[in-house]
Formats: structure tokens, sequence, C-alpha cells
């Protein structure tokens, strides 16, 4: 009767058994089998006895069996022939710091402030903090260990759920979209920084070259109707005129806006050389700290990702010790209840939220794929997450303290003075810079120098993203690094040329809406179904604990599969509830601009959906539907030794093991198929 018995150097697939007949060892002279034979694991009989454990994990299959019935191990499939090249970060520091300048942003400076004045002050920080601790912390850790235990990018990380990986497509095309129009910011602030360097700061008069009859100078008066007058009177000396010559500066002077907005297909406007030259110095700024990857971003962030911090302190500081900061400073801390229970205060957390940590759009992935695989990465993630929140409230403190030292010079509500969206940090603080702070062009150079230096780490992580993904599916362009950032670069650049335009802030409207905004919540709720649903939140823990010893709690554990999809998945269809196609500058968008804008969603969230049903089908028609939801063969630690580690760790068998209470296992039920 043939026996149930398995070599240690079996192909074994998981829970998968063979009845196999060994053939008996060359029998010794004496006809009996030897000590050495027995030792061996042979018995007399010729049957082999020596078991081995059956249970092998499917993403650690170490075999895979070729087309002639072959085996061949992991490593030669996916080891470390495709990691050669690949590199990692120089030390801790540079990883840590990269995050830092990832998710602390030009989004810091004027995006939270504006949010958290604008919707209730000290209550908008009661549902940012919420959603920062059961959905921003666990899908920030979630997505840094997944990157360092693969060693891969948010393209090709998916290998543990392939049928999911429209999540990896879909992150890498936002990073794209993103990246593009994102420089377009960085260019505003060189503009701003050099025309600083005159003997006065440009929007503090009324330059003819840009203002027009309509244009107030911002030392001056300021209009009558933030007074509720109609016309100067004998207590208060106002004007009429209702754009002040910081506003007209950055619409006329910068931007040179056609007011009139898109028209027709392919029209935008006249193209502004000074603007695409600034666009240009970015762009070679950012090629030249990119072009050998992590080992040359990864010295650049100890500069761009310190360098904010002296100046923000600096800003806060001066700014706090100025006559009336306290007003800004109590309108931005004390709490308006009434709007803590409303719907939309809590998407606007939400959207906060994954704009500054940058979760859901594969940054964090890749740079944790660049990490040590021993890296503690969830101390890390912790330190990060919570160092992001911490700026944003040193950003406030700062910006909102000089904004209510100018409410108090002026006599009018803060709620008059700050502008929404880029406008803050474009109008109202360089406004606030000039009346209130000595020695405007100083402080203006160093604000919009910081500016730049935290778009600048932005601005790395959205292009490496993308070139990762290039890198770890064509491992052999990893040595031609320098070729494919300029290339990239330079795509990108000429991509970016109309935004430059005088309609060029319509499309950079149109892109930052439905490019880079409307999928991001779609994206995070598909992720953590992919990885936690699909790939299974046990699998996704055992590969923490054997990646860095640490075993997520039951907290975690809940936020990934419970908490942070059911939220994100409100806050998705009240978002669409709620939808209303945007404006610019009072300006309605035409159909075909908002037929462009849901385009570019389009060809992000829609891979999601394309490559499932892509998979689905293959699998029909190959015969595999029943490994739908299985991990890829050559899934596993990127590592090659950890490799090597977890197959050995899942070829030993305790002999003794008594754990079922049977101590001969030929006697178990679980080395049986059912």
């Amino acid at each position: 009767m043939p026996s149930y018995s398995y070599k240690v150097n079996d192909p074994i697939s998981p829970i998968s058994y063979k009845q196999r007949t060994v053939s008996p060892p060359t029998s010794s002279p004496a006809g009996n089998g030897t000590a050495e034979q027995q030792t061996n694991g042979y018995a007399a009989n010729g049957t082999e006895e020596r078991w081995r454990q059956n249970y092998v994990p499917t993403p650690y299959e170490s075999y895979k069996t070729n087309g002639t019935g072959s085996t061949q191990p992991m490593e030669a499939e996916s080891g470390s022939s495709e990691d050669v090249g690949r590199g990692h970060w120089g030390s801790k520091a540079e990883f840590v710091l990269s995050c830092i300048g990832l998710s602390v942003g030009i989004g810091n400076v004027w995006r939270f402030p504006y949010l958290a004045y604008e919707n209730g002050g000290a209550a908008f920080l009661f549902p940012y903090i919420i959603l920062l601790v059961l959905i921003g912390k666990p899908m920030y850790l979630m997505e840094t260990a997944l990157g360092q235990y693969s060693q891969l990018g948010p393209m090709n990380v998916w290998r543990c759920a392939p049928v999911m990986q429209g999540v990896g497509f879909a992150m890498v095309i936002l990073s794209l979209i993103t990246a593009i129009y994102y420089n377009q910011l960085m260019a505003y602030t060189l503009y701003y920084m050099f025309a600083s360097f005159a003997s006065q700061v440009p929007w503090a008069d009324c330059d003819p070259k840009w203002a027009d009859e309509n244009c107030f100078k911002v030392g001056g008066l300021y209009p009558c109707a933030r007074y509720n007058l109609s016309g100067p009177t004998d207590t208060v000396n106002c004007t009429t005129k209702s754009e002040s010559s910081a506003t007209q500066f950055w619409q006329r002077g910068v931007l040179r806006l056609d007011k009139g907005g898109l028209r027709e297909f392919g029209d935008i406007g006249e193209i502004q050389w000074d603007l695409t030259l600034c666009l240009l110095l970015s762009w070679v700024v950012v090629f030249l700290c990119l072009m050998k990857g992590v080992k040359s971003s990864g010295k650049a962030v100890y500069f761009t990702a310190t360098f904010p911090y002296f100046i923000l302190i600096a800003l806060l500081v001066v700014g706090v010790r100025l006559e009336g900061a306290m007003k800004g400073l109590t309108f931005l801390f004390v709490p308006r209840w009434d709007e803590l229970f409303s719907v939309n205060i809590w998407r606007k957390a939400a959207e906060q939220m994954f704009f500054s940590l940058s979760v859901s759009w594969g940054g964090l992935i890749m740079f944790g794929s660049y990490n040590k695989f021993r890296n503690k990465v969830h101390i890390d993630a912790f330190i990060v997450s919570s160092l992001d929140f911490i700026t944003s409230l040193i950003a406030s403190v700062a910006i909102f303290s000089v904004l209510g030292a100018m409410s108090h010079d002026l006599g009018i509500d803060i709620r008059n003075l700050a502008a929404s969206g880029p406008g803050l940090a474009f109008i109202a603080y360089p406004e606030a810079i000039s009346r209130t702070l000595p020695i405007p062009q100083l402080w203006s150079v160093l604000f919009f120098f910081m500016l730049f230096t935290l778009g600048l780490d932005s601005e790395f992580a959205l292009l490496e993203t993308v070139l990762t993904a290039i890198y770890d599916t064509f491992p052999r362009s990893r040595s031609h690094k320098i070729k494919l950032t300029g290339l990239l670069c330079v795509s990108c650049f000429l991509l970016a040329i109309p935004l430059c335009a005088t309609l060029g802030q319509y499309i950079f409207s149109l892109m930052d809406t439905f490019g880079g905004g409307i999928g991001v919540l779609l994206i995070a709720t598909f992720e953590l179904i992919a990885l936690h649903w699909v790939y299974g939140v046990r699998r996704f823990s055992d590969d923490l604990k054997f990646m860095i010893g640490y075993n997520p709690s039951m907290f975690w554990k809940v936020c990934w599969v419970f908490i942070a999809p059911v939220s994100l998945i409100v806050l998705f269809v009240y978002s669409v509830f709620i939808w209303e196609n945007p404006t610019y500058n009072g300006v309605e968008y035409p159909d075909w601009g908002i037929a462009v804008g849901w385009f570019l969603a389009a060809i992000s969230v829609g891979m999601i959906p394309l490559v499932f049903v892509l998979t689905f089908l293959k699998m029909l028609f190959t015969g595999k539907i029943r490994d739908l939801f299985k991990p890829a063969s050559n899934w596993g630690p990127g590592c090659p030794e950890a490799r090597k580690m977890l197959l050995a760790s899942h070829a030993n068998f305790d002999m003794n093991e008594t754990k079922y209470g049977i101590d001969n296992p030929a006697l178990d039920s679980r080395y049986y198929a059912q």
C-alpha cells in the first residue's frame, strides 16, 4: 500500500497533497536497510519516513511548476535579479525626512489654515484629529509597511492581490497628473521670490504695467465695502475701489488672467514666457535632485525638509509678537461648535487629511520600498504622521497671527482678509507681510523660498512614484535612470506649458479638481479592500510580524477592515450627493471643459474596474477562476535573505509536535486531503 510521504524538497503547493511511492534506496550487501539509510529517512521496506509541514501560505509558495512539470525556486522568478541596482536610502534619516517632505507641503501653509478658519476654527480640528487617528495613521502605517515588505513600488506591490492591480495603476496615473500641475505652484513661488528682490515688493503699490483704475495701494486705504460703508466718512477714510494691489498683482501681474474663462476647445490664450521660464527652472531643479533616484533625492531632503521649519518658526516668533496677533489666534482656535455637526466639515477634514498626509497617492509605498527590510517602520509612521499635524498647527499660528495684526490695523473682521485656495499664499499673506513685518523684502523672499522647498519634496515623491513603477516593471531600465528622469521631466514640462497661458489658471483648477482630488477617496477605499479583504488582514499582519516583529493590535485591524473603508464610502457618497460642477473666479466651465475633467478622473480611477474585469476574464478563459483572489506566485518579501528565512521556517517540521495530542504525524488528519 503506498504511503502518504513527502521529502523536504518536494514542490508542495498550499493545501495540496500527493500520493506517491518512493523507490527504495539501493540495498546494502546485507539486504536490509543500513543504519545510515534509516538515518536519512528510509526504512527497510523502501518507504520514505521523513515528513515536512504541509501547509505553506500561498504568498510564500517556494516553487513554481513550469510547462515540463519540473520545478524552480521562487528566487529564480522574483529574487535578486530584480533587485540589482534598485537601491536603498542611505540612512534612516533620509527615509524619515523624505516622508516629512512629502507629507509637509504647500498645503500645510495655505490649505489647512484656510479650511480651519473657514470651517469652525478649533471645531475643524476635532474631526480632523478623529479622522487622523482612525484613518490617517492606520493607512500611513499600512502603506509604508507594504512597500517595505515587498520592496516594490505602488504598481507592482499588488502582486499580493493581482485582481486589484488597478489600484496601483490609479495611484501612478494620479501622481503623474498631479506632478504636472503641482510644479506650476512652485513656478509661482519662484516668480514671487525673484520679484521680491526689488527695492519695494511689487504688490505694495499699483504699478501701471498691470494695474487698472480699480486698484488701490496695499499700504493705504481699504475698500469701504469691508466696513459696510458705501463711501468715505468722517470717522472712516476708505476707498470705493474694490481690488488691492496685492490682488491685482496676482491676477493681472502674475497670471494675467483672462476673466472670460475657457471658451473654445484648444484656446488657452497667450503663453507668458516669464512664467514659463520659472516653470522650466523648477523642473531643472527637480531633475537635478532626482536624476540618481533616492541616492540624490535622499541627500536633497536634508535641506528641503528641514529649512521650512526654520522659516515657519521665525515667522511664528515674529508674528505672535505683533499687536493684534491674538485676534487672529482667537479666531483660529476658539471653536464654533454649531459647525461641528455638519457633514461638510467632516468631508473637508477628510480631504485635507489625504491631501496633507499624501496617503493613497503611492508615494508612501514607494518611499517604504527603499527601506531596509527590518526597519522599524511602525515607529517612523507614527512620528511622521504626528509631525505633519503639528506642522499644520505651526503654520496656522504663524499665518493667522500676521493676519490678526493686519485685521487690527485696519479695524475690520479677519474673515474679510483671507482668500480661498492659493489666494491665501499669493494674496492675503504677501499683503500682510508688506503691511506688518519689518523689511518685507527679506520676509517675502524667505516665505516664498520656503514654499518652493516645501513643494520640491512633494514633487520628488510624485515623480519618483512614476519612475519606480517603471523601474520595477522593467528592471533593466534602472541602468538608465538619468535618461528616464530627464525624459519624464521634459515631458511633464511640455504638458504644463498651457498652465502658463492667460487661461492657464482655469486649466490648473480643472486638473486639481478632477485629476488630483476627486478620486482620492475612492482609490483609498479600494486600496483598503484590496489589502485587507482580498489579500487578508491576517496575512498582512503576519507579514508585518515577520518583517519587524510587530503584531498589529486589534485597534489597527478594526480600522483597516471596517472603520476606514466604511467612513470613506460614506464621505464619498455624500460628496457625490452634493456635487456641483466647479467654477473658477466665478466663471463656469463649458461642457467640453467638464468632459475633459471627467476624462482625467476616469483614466486614473477607471483603471480599478478595468483591470478587475480583464483579470476576471483571463482567469475565466484559462480555467483558473479559483485563483482569482489568490496572490501571485512571485509575491513575498522583497529582501532575498528574508525570502530564504521565510521559506526555511515553513520547511521545518517538529517531529515532537503534540499540539493536537498526536505524536505520530502520520496519524494527524491535517496531512490528508479533505
